[in-house]
């Protein structure tokens, strides 16, 4: 059970960020906040008693499984420890403290409460103008008259923990073929272009460009760019209808209309790849930057 509040000799006013402790409550938990306290990154404000004493509460929340939990779980579930942790965790967000003198402590409300603005008479005292003026530029200021007097959140299951995004994976990035995939893509190519340049050379036009040159060609460009099943069946579409019988120099549009469904399914099939997206996209960043 945590340890009874020690009390302060006079009540104290004292400014601290509730809005931070709010989201560690929504976002942060038990296991998280203990590691943060053991290296030094968390409750440089508290004493090494009040640290302890923390952590010895996240440790117990951790052993009875609420450590993976968001803090607001854990203040629902164990509300005795979770007011201690959460005072504990208001101090460790105090930035401004000042005792009340027993001469104006009879202005002061009768109940512990998160004060909007200081009572006119108490900003007489130069510490509590402070504090006032603190209150006035966003903190808030609280009255306490037991060290965990900071107002406990009153609608917990308000205090939702945020919606976790969605993962979207990385953009695929284009990379440059090397090793076995260069040498076999570059012979791939050579083979292409010599079938198709050397009976040019010889004064002859090959009968049949768009067959295995374009084929050997195609199936370089593929192998470089290491595509997938669907850039291969995209470019054997494409290929396919530079090979059908009526596609010649002279041919109608009428008569290449049943070639338009294939061109569809093979320019759908070769967006769809991967490899292929990020090798279009590597070429519009050096032909258009």
């Amino acid at each position: 059970m945590p340890p009874a509040p020690t009390d302060l000799r006079y009540p104290r006013i004292v400014a601290y960020d509730r809005a931070v402790a709010y989201a560690l409550l929504r976002g942060c938990t038990p296991n998280q906040l203990a590691c943060e306290l053991r290296a030094g990154r968390f409750g440089e404000r508290l004493s090494a008693p009040e640290a302890a004493e923390l952590d010895a509460h996240l440790t117990a929340w951790a052993q009875r499984a609420l450590g993976e939990l968001p803090l607001r779980d854990a203040l629902l579930v164990d509300e005795l420890r979770g007011r201690r942790v959460f005072a504990l965790i208001c101090q460790a967000h105090t930035t401004l403290s000042a005792a009340v003198p027993a001469a104006l402590a009879a202005a002061l409300p009768l109940a512990p409460a998160d004060l909007a603005t200081l009572p006119v008479p108490l900003c007489d005292a130069p510490a509590l103008a402070t504090l006032a003026a603190a209150g006035r530029a966003g903190a808030t200021l609280a009255l306490l008259y037991q060290t965990d007097d900071y107002t406990y959140p009153t609608d917990l299951l308000a205090l939702a923990p945020p919606l976790i995004a969605a993962h979207r994976p990385a953009p695929h990035r284009f990379v440059q073929p090397t090793g076995w995939r260069r040498r076999s893509a570059a012979l791939l190519a050579a083979v292409g272009v010599a079938l198709l340049g050397l009976p040019t050379l010889g004064g002859r036009i090959p009968e049949h460009p768009a067959g295995l040159p374009l084929a050997l060609l195609t199936l370089a460009l593929l192998v470089g760019i290491r595509a997938g099943w669907r850039g291969y069946s995209g470019s054997l579409c494409i290929w396919l209808i530079a090979n059908l019988p009526g596609f010649r120099h002279g041919t109608s549009f009428a008569s290449l209309w049943p070639a338009l469904p294939l061109l569809a399914v093979g320019l759908r099939l070769l967006s769809r790849d991967r490899h292929v997206r990020a090798m279009w996209g590597w070429l519009k960043d050096r032909l258009m930057p």
